[in-house]
C-alpha cells in the first residue's frame, strides 16, 4: 500500500511540475532543448470597435523583415491565437532565434485578425519589434479594414 502510495505521489508531483512550467510566462530569453538560445517579443493585439468577433475568428502577429521596398517581407516567426469568443486585447508571444536578426536590416510586427481567410482587422502603422526596452510588452492595434 505504500509503494502506492508513494507511486501516486511522485507521478502527482510530476504531473503538477510539468503544468507549473507550462504555465509560466516564457522570459526574454531561454533555452530550447538543443541548447540554442531564443528570444521573445510579447504583447497584444487590439481594436478601439466595440465590437465582439465571431468564434473561430484568428489573430495572426507575425514578425517580418521588411529592410527591401522592391520585395516581399520575409516572416521570420508568426503567432496565431483563436478567438472563440473572447474581447480584446488579444495577447501574442513570439519566438525566434536572435541569429535570425540583422542589426542592419529593418523589421517590423504585422498583425491581422481573419475569418475563414478573409482580413477583418489590420495594422495600418509599422510597429518596431525592438524599439522599446527588452521584455516589455508591444501594444499593436489593429484597424477594421473595409471588406
Amino acid at each position: 500500500m505504500r509503494l502506492k502510495a508513494a507511486w501516486l505521489i511522485s507521478a502527482c508531483t510530476l504531473l503538477l511540475a510539468a503544468c507549473a512550467t507550462q504555465e509560466q510566462p516564457m522570459t526574454d530569453s531561454g533555452q530550447t532543448a538543443d541548447n540554442t538560445l531564443m528570444r521573445v517579443i510579447s504583447g497584444e493585439v487590439w481594436y478601439r470597435e466595440r465590437i465582439a468577433l465571431v468564434p473561430g475568428a484568428k489573430v495572426v502577429v507575425t514578425l517580418e523583415d521588411v529592410s527591401r521596398a522592391d520585395a516581399p517581407a520575409t516572416v521570420i516567426t508568426d503567432y496565431t491565437y483563436v478567438v472563440d469568443g473572447k474581447a480584446p486585447p488579444y495577447p501574442f508571444k513570439l519566438v525566434y532565434s536572435p541569429s535570425a536578426i540583422d542589426e542592419r536590416m529593418t523589421y517590423a510586427l504585422r498583425a491581422k485578425i481573419l475569418k475563414d481567410g478573409k482580413l477583418l482587422f489590420i495594422n495600418t502603422q509599422r510597429v518596431d519589434p525592438f524599439a522599446g526596452e527588452p521584455g516589455e510588452p508591444v501594444r499593436i492595434m489593429v484597424s477594421k479594414t473595409g471588406g
